[in-house]
């Protein structure tokens, strides 16, 4: 079918009393479109890579720029403009799912998968293609599609008769006498078979292909409620798309026929709540006339203080699925929503995105506008030097304007084109720059590439691939071939863009965040902003500022010099930055560590972070109910001795327990009750049973929480966690993990320890776990050179053992286990310059015992006296400490006279060299287990590294030989005056191989 837009245009209503406002939710008609034009090769594909294969066969411009869904989009709106005739038009859009809602419950649609590539950047397109035609949009980062469509059906149902466009049946509480529903089916069998069900034809009512007409009548008829009780429906049924919970319990036939009884969850809950046993039993009698054979009342009534049921479930998921109708529009009229196609800057578009079928005036699109741009691009070739560099990107940005003159008639000048081009001349230039480094800042969306800036020596200049143009391959292509050409790029957190790269070990990258991380390890952040004013005293503002509180989606393409111009700042700084960076790091030894293993260990945290670790849901799942159970049953004998019941959750309600009910010491008042932090509770677990009763109930509510029901949000369509490793974030230079936190699984209790067992293996593999014995202590003999402990650990001694039998003067052989318990934490809290008062407190012993244990222990090793003294007189004279591997830890409060801050600062002196050396040997363990298992194309590959472990996904056959290279290159990351013992086991869990 050819669209004419003459015919479009032209076709007005002559009469007011046909008029009606169309509202279409862009996000659903896109998102259908899309699938609905898909090669049946990736309909019936069966895994991500499977499809990936045939997406070059989706529709896309000569350039690389997928079109199939804004291109059936605009067909279908065009058409029903010409055959349904609406008057006014507004088109609503979702933008991203940290809305409101995810405020109330950050779970809300956290079932939902990632979006396909193809799809992602056609959601922009669409929405700047519908800007240049003049149509109305509303989209904003907190809101939903649905929340605008319900603000204007509210706004103007009154002055003009409402047809709102979806494929969502939440839109069905939005349906009035004055507001109907068109709701789209994804083939048109299902809707005649609607229509023929109903005895309607859908010519008569003159509806889009594949739509359904739905009134107030018709809702009824097919789902049994009135429209206003759709979100009622779902706060007792609940949505699983959208990951709304409702009730526990209770299924969806039960739900339809509550709600079609009572309407509300309210009046629900207000006949419930009020009945006693008998009315509970005369209830359960009525609702069997009503077709529930199974009573759901208990599951109703339930209550608790650690689970979402009950009517807790039903209020919260009934206001989740409830749209908003009352976002403030300003000051928007309805005028403002009449349809007044730009019919040039339509055809534009259509031109520029090669919809041959859509004409206007009869006048065929030019094809060679952009046939030739791909062969044109495709002639500049990457250069070894640094002015062909910037000849490279001056073509880049000439061939951009280029096309965009061609295809877009215009005869603007250079200096407006602010939509492909924005400089920072402003800037007062440094005095240094790189003579062999490209600073590049690529614009990331949904890890998607957006868009990139890149400075090579006279501005920075940002492209919009996604404008359809310049395709982010073709860039990306170009950036390759500087890396080969050993052009070094320098990017601040590199490891986000390694998609688009083929960077390794080898390459000539330079991370601007890494230097500056280890520079000062202990700055809050290491944005371009705060390196520019640390290290180039230039005054940027922050991308925050720039953006003035808005992000890159809720901006239009054409409307995004502001986000373009915070582009330009990052590379422009990582450019200058380089050389002075590189210069301050081997100034300060720091070169070495940077190079040798902070850098390469990007490519390994990188490999890590694609491959995630599987994760056995229904096994989660059923550690979540084990985990219910205990808190059930921990509250019952909480209540019990103290009688009575109260919310454990509650810092005033347990306050007033304990040292006002029960009378207990240590009551220490706030100004909003008791105090019951973890430590004053510690300090009373001796006075009341209840008071060890409550720390694991604490503990088993947070492991709840936050591991059996939060890690299900994390896990991702292939059924893995794909967390991130961070190596800029603990001054120690330890790793952190986020999204989620892996390194904070609770070991110390075995309940904690069972979440292990839900991290599983792929089919045909297992789990090997190696882990380093003793690290730390073995690190402290080495680097205090005290002889007793060094030949204790040659001698392959249980330093532990040893420790409690010189301290307590007790034979080696006659050593009790709590003696060589107590020297354990001695041991251990050495190392961390534990204080007589806290070794006192964790040993359960009076200070001054706790001090002789100390002084013993330096009786024993002296040379651990002299070292760690050592250590505090060299953090005073040069302000910092160092590990073996010469990372530094600023140490400035040594000389502060605040006895409590200088005492915490000497802790940090004698722990930052030992932890910070162990974090340092872990790292290189990393990266040769990973490389050795990729050199020797295995398909076993390393998964998580937790503390002083790394675990392995090993493929059966692989067994021996990666059990061998992890204890190899683990053993050998470091030559110390001790043997480094690692310790490796398997199994078909995490659990079983710990």
């Amino acid at each position: 079918m050819v669209i004419n837009m003459n015919d479009i245009i032209n076709n007005k209503q002559d009469s007011k009393e046909g008029d009606y406002l169309l509202v279409i939710d862009g996000s659903s008609l896109l998102s259908t479109q899309f699938f609905g034009n898909l090669p049946k090769e990736i309909m019936f594909a069966k895994t991500m890579e499977e499809k990936e294969k045939y997406f070059p066969k989706i529709m896309q411009t000569a350039t690389g720029v997928y079109t199939n869904a804004v291109y059936g989009f605009l067909r279908v709106l065009l058409k029903i403009i010409k055959d349904q005739k609406p008057t006014y038009l507004a088109v609503a859009w979702d933008i991203s799912r940290n809305t409101f809602r995810r405020e109330i419950y950050p779970d809300y649609k956290g079932n939902r998968g990632e979006t396909l590539e193809p799809l992602k950047d056609q959601f922009k397109l669409c929405q700047h293609v519908l800007k240049e035609m003049g149509i109305v949009q509303f989209m904003d980062e907190r809101y939903e599609a649905d929340d605008f469509s319900g603000t204007l059906c509210q706004k103007f149902e009154e002055e003009v008769p409402i047809r709102v466009m979806t494929k969502d049946n939440d839109y069905l509480q939005l349906i009035t006498e004055r507001t109907n529903l068109w709701l789209i089916h994804s083939t048109a069998k299902k809707t005649d078979e609607l229509y023929e069900k109903y005895g309607l034809s859908k010519k008569e009512l003159n509806v889009p292909d594949r739509t359904f007409l739905f009134t107030p009548e018709l809702v009824e008829k097919e789902f049994g409620i009135e429209p206003s009780s759709v979100p009622s429906l779902k706060g007792i049924g609940g949505d699983s798309s959208d990951n709304i919970k409702g009730v526990p319990g209770v299924g969806e036939a039960t739900a339809v026929a509550l709600i079609k009884e009572y309407k509300t969850v309210e009046n629900l809950y207000e006949i419930l709540n009020n009945l006693d046993e008998t009315g509970k039993k005369e209830i359960n009698e009525y609702w069997k006339t009503l077709g529930i054979k199974r009573t759901p009342i208990n599951a109703l009534l339930k209550i608790s203080d650690t689970e979402l049921v009950g009517e807790k479930a039903a209020i919260l998921s009934k206001t989740l699925a409830t749209i908003k109708k009352d976002i403030d529009l300003k000051d928007l009229g309805l005028e403002q929503l009449r349809i007044h196609i730009n019919t040039e800057n339509a055809q534009k578009c259509f031109n520029e995105l090669e919809f041959k079928t859509i004409k206007m005036d009869n006048a065929e699109v030019e094809d060679s506008s952009i046939n030739n741009l791909r062969f044109e691009a495709d002639k500049i070739k990457i250069t070894s030097n640094l002015e062909e560099v910037e000849t490279l990107f001056s073509n880049l940005i000439k061939l951009w304007e280029k096309n965009q003159k061609k295809l877009k008639k215009t005869k603007k000048s250079r200096n407006d084109k602010s939509d492909s081009k924005i400089t920072i001349k402003e800037i007062k230039k440094p005095e240094y720059a790189s003579e062999d480094a490209v600073g590049i800042k690529l614009i990331m969306e949904n890890k998607s590439l957006v868009g990139i800036s890149v400075y090579y020596g006279s501005e920075a200049s940002f492209i919009i691939p996604c404008e359809g143009f310049i395709t982010p391959d073709f860039l990306t292509s170009k950036l390759n071939g500087l890396l080969e050409k050993k052009i070094t790029l320098a990017i601040f957190d590199i490891k986000k863009y390694l998609p688009y790269l083929n960077a390794n070990e080898e390459s000539p990258c330079f991370d601007v965040t890494i230097a500056g991380y280890l520079l000062e390890p202990d700055a809050s952040t290491y944005e371009y902003q705060t390196i520019a004013e640390k290290y180039l005293e230039l005054d940027l503002p922050s991308e925050k500022e720039v953006f003035s509180g808005q992000t890159y989606a809720s901006l239009s393409l054409l409307d995004q010099d502001q986000y373009k111009k915070a582009a330009c700042y990052e590379s422009y700084v990582a450019h200058h930055i380089y050389p002075v960076l590189l210069k301050l790091l081997s100034e300060r030894g720091l070169l070495p560590l940077f190079a040798g293993i902070e850098m390469p260990l990007v490519y390994t945290l990188y490999d890590m972070e694609q491959r995630g670790i599987r994760v056995d849901t229904n096994g989660l799942k059923d550690y979540s109910d084990q985990l219910g159970v205990s808190i059930v049953e921990l509250e019952k004998q909480i209540f019990e001795l103290v009688g009575v019941e109260f919310n454990i959750n509650s810092p005033k309600q347990l306050g007033e327990i304990l040292f006002q009910r029960l009378g207990l010491s240590y009551g220490k008042k706030t100004k909003t009750g008791y105090s019951t932090s973890a430590e004053v509770l510690e300090k009373l677990s001796s006075e009341h049973p209840v008071i060890k009763l409550i720390l694991q109930y604490r503990q088993l509510t947070k492991l709840k929480s936050t591991y059996a029901d939060g890690l299900v949000s994390y896990v991702e369509g292939d059924g893995r966690i794909h967390g991130t490793f961070n190596q800029t974030i603990a001054a120690t230079g330890r790793l952190s993990s986020t999204e989620p936190n892996l390194q904070n699984i609770p070991i110390r209790m075995e309940l904690g320890r069972k979440i292990r067992k839900v991290f599983i293996p792929e089919d045909g593999y297992l789990f090997l776990d190696a882990d380093y014995s003793q690290i730390e202590l073995r690190l402290l003999a080495h680097m205090s050179n005290d002889a007793r402990l060094i030949e204790a650990y040659r001698q392959a001694q249980d330093i532990h053992r040893l420790t409690a039998s010189e301290v307590f003067h007790t034979p080696f052989d006659e050593v009790t286990s709590a003696q060589r318990s107590n020297a354990k934490a001695v041991n251990f809290g050495i190392v961390y310059g534990i204080s007589s008062f806290s070794l006192g407190q964790d040993l359960d012993i009076t200070r001054k015992e706790a001090e002789e244990y100390i002084n013993k222990y330096f009786m024993t090793y002296p040379g651990v006296k002299t070292y760690l003294d050592g250590l505090i007189e060299e953090g005073k004279e040069t302000g910092v400490v160092k590990t073996l591997y010469g990372r530094i830890r600023p140490v400035p409060n040594l000389t502060n006279s605040n006895f409590m801050k200088r005492s915490a600062e000497e802790r940090i002196a004698m722990n930052s060299p030992i932890q910070g050396t162990a974090a340092d040997i872990m790292k290189l363990a990393m990266i040769h287990v990973n490389q050795v298992l990729k050199e020797r194309k295995l398909k076993s590959r390393l998964l998580l590294q937790i503390h002083d472990e790394l675990l392995v996904e090993t493929h059966e056959s692989e067994v021996e030989e990666v059990a061998k290279i992890m204890k190899e290159e683990m053993q050998q990351a470091a030559s110390l005056s001790v043997p480094l013992e690692v310790e490796v086991a398997n199994g078909n869990n995490w659990y079983e191989a710990k």
